[in-house]
């Protein structure tokens, strides 16, 4: 006898993506191949003329609305000359699908698919990075959309909602100390930003060079399944986190190149410029929560000691940071 199992998520055979996008193209289909497991599954479809980027919404991540507000949100970047890499609508005019799969309902989407390769960081990409955001900031100052995101880029999406996980996971690895810091770097996060007057506005929500394409000298950008309306300040300071996090030896070059570029274009306040400190620990804490919520993505063998004192230590060491700016 065959018990029957549970499902949390499940990899659409390329056979049945095939079935799934044939009557959204014109075009015959020669391939699609799988491309990236994540949050989401990405597919890529190969056509006679072109190729495209099929997106596969995992189960309960996003609901109908908040994919809607995404692709809205594309869509007006586009008409106002941003380059992001937009939707394909199929021969019934939509550009969502639904997909019924063992785990639940799922959503998928067709993309165009960027050409070219992830920039290379250097001073003259980062320029390219920072000038690409600034128009997106600027660009996007008029999007509305009445389709419910589902969440904002505050206090609860970055901070609250993350240490639900993130708290007992220090427990019971680290103990009451950690948490104690936790907590106390939560409070401190709050306090100060709380105070300050931040600029609120449609954000991409995880923009750097892993989002992005070069192609002939150009900028294409994608992935904006984090996007929504919160802290500018933040979709800045996860720019500045990746070029901490991945590429240390470039950073202080590629960052000023980087705001060289934004600054073109957009122009933050005095506060929020000096609240980019506070957002790259903001950007640890939703990381490390994301990665705890969604253990089927990343698996539980990262999760040990060694991650988590880790973790801590980058918490102090921001927060000493952030104390002897103030004193300067």
């Amino acid at each position: 006898m065959v018990e029957q199992i549970k499902v949390k998520h499940t990899v659409i055979h390329e056979d049945s993506v095939m079935d799934l996008v044939k009557g959204q193209l014109t075009e015959e289909i020669k391939e699609v191949r799988f491309l990236t497991r994540g949050l989401n599954d990405t597919y890529k479809v190969v056509g006679k003329n072109s190729s495209y980027a099929y997106r596969v919404y995992r189960q309960g991540w996003r609901n109908l609305a908040a994919i809607q507000f995404e692709l809205e949100a594309i869509a007006y970047l586009k008409e106002n000359g941003y380059e992001a890499i937009g939707t394909i609508k199929g021969t019934d005019r939509s550009n969502v699908t639904e997909i019924v799969a063992p785990e639940g309902e799922r959503y998928g989407v067709m993309f165009s698919f960027a050409e070219g390769e992830r920039p290379v960081i250097n001073p003259e990409n980062t320029f390219l990075i920072g000038k690409s955001l600034g128009r997106l900031h600027r660009l996007s100052n008029g999007f509305t959309s009445e389709h419910d995101r589902g969440f904002t880029i505050d206090f609860t999406h970055l901070l609250d909602e993350p240490a639900s996980f993130i708290r007992p996971t220090l427990q019971k690895y680290l103990g009451d100390e950690a948490v104690k810091l936790f907590t106390e770097t939560l409070t401190y996060l709050k306090e100060e930003l709380d105070t300050a007057h931040l600029e609120i506005g449609f954000c991409h929500g995880d923009f750097h060079n892993h989002n992005m394409h070069i192609h002939k000298g150009a900028l294409q950008v994608f992935d904006f399944d984090s996007c929504a309306v919160g802290y500018r300040a933040y979709d800045v300071a996860v720019s500045w986190w990746n070029l901490l996090h991945n590429y240390k030896q470039q950073e202080k070059e590629c960052w000023d190149t980087f705001l060289q570029g934004y600054e073109q274009e957009y122009s933050l306040s005095e506060e929020d410029m000096d609240s980019l400190p506070l957002f790259i620990t903001a950007r640890r804490i939703w990381l490390l929560g994301t990665m705890l919520q969604n253990r089927d993505v990343w698996g539980t063998n990262w999760i040990n000691e060694t991650a988590l004192e880790l973790f801590i230590l980058q918490l102090r060491t921001d927060r000493i940071g952030m104390e002897k700016e103030q004193e300067a």
